[in-house]
């Protein structure tokens, strides 16, 4: 699960549920919850209510849920999260989105992936959820990949993910897969994409054989590189038994044009600011530079 960073709503009993978490907040304990963390976030107006269509294991420890969407008009940028209402559970969460804005707008489709916890939002994801339940969503965020025609040309992206962070990153990968696939917005691709993910185990290394796919598509450009850093043995060619090293982010920001790159991080507060030194360290300046730590 990744916990990030108001408005009025059209319908009166949406309204009701905020007041409602706002009250039970004020009243516990004095730590900030997600609705008081991202307070400063870009939200939308729009809420809707969506329905668990399926459930499925990702790993041992994270679920993914594929969710029908049912207002027409809900839209999302790829690496942006919902605000999570969830019946019978106080606390609020926000879960990031691993699919891309295009499935939603073909099939008003949309799939989450939450990592097991004690957290109430993922302790019902884990133990209660079902085919059938129903949740309200509201999207937020301002950490997202949204090219638009007449900016400025193509970039590079360098993508690094440690754990469940990867749900945002596999957004934009998808998305740009999607981008290729349609005329009107192929131009806007990034020229090459390299994504750098690493987890504890290699179970634990989310989505692989769909990253793999993209990987494998040639108009796509991308590749990966996975890291594991509590297992050793790894038998395949672009997987490394190690945490994420300075020499590691050098011969990948060598195979991009440093200057015209942009890098998307999203994984546990530490590792970011690791990377983040790392990659200046490479010559990428603050401003190419985005991420989103976990609480």
């Amino acid at each position: 699960m990744v916990l990030r960073y108001a408005c009025r709503f059209r319908c009166s009993r949406y309204r009701q549920i905020i007041q409602g978490r706002i009250l039970k907040m004020s009243s516990h304990a004095q730590t900030p919850d997600h609705l008081q963390r991202t307070a400063e976030s870009s939200r939308q107006k729009i809420m809707s209510s969506a329905t668990v269509l399926n459930i499925q294991d990702e790993s041992r420890t994270v679920k993914s849920l594929n969710l029908k969407i049912h207002n027409e008009n809900f839209r999302f940028k790829a690496g942006q999260w919902v605000d999570t209402f969830i019946p019978g559970v106080d606390t609020v969460t926000g879960f990031s989105m691993c699919s891309s804005p295009g499935l939603l707008q073909r099939d008003g489709m949309m799939h989450l992936a939450v990592k097991r916890s004690s957290h109430p939002p993922a302790e019902w994801v884990h133990t209660k959820c079902k085919v059938g339940s129903q949740v309200n969503l509201r999207v937020g965020g301002d950490y997202f990949y949204d090219p638009q025609t007449g900016e400025d040309p193509p970039t590079d992206l360098l993508l690094v993910a440690g754990g469940v962070g990867i749900n945002p990153l596999m957004s934009m990968l998808n998305h740009i897969h999607d981008m290729h696939q349609s005329e009107t917005s192929r131009s806007m691709c990034p020229n090459k994409v390299i994504l750098m993910f690493s987890a504890k185990t290699n179970d634990e290394l989310l989505f692989r054989k769909r990253i793999n796919e993209l990987c494998n598509v040639k108009p796509n450009n991308m590749s990966a590189v996975y890291f594991i850093t509590e297992e050793t043995g790894a038998t395949e060619d672009n997987t490394v038994c190690s945490r994420i090293k300075q020499e590691h982010v050098q011969e990948a920001t060598d195979k991009l044009n440093s200057g015209k790159v942009e890098c998307y991080l999203c994984g546990p507060s530490p590792m970011i600011a690791d990377i983040e030194t790392m990659l200046k360290a490479c010559g990428i300046t603050e401003s190419s530079i985005h991420y989103e730590r976990w609480w």
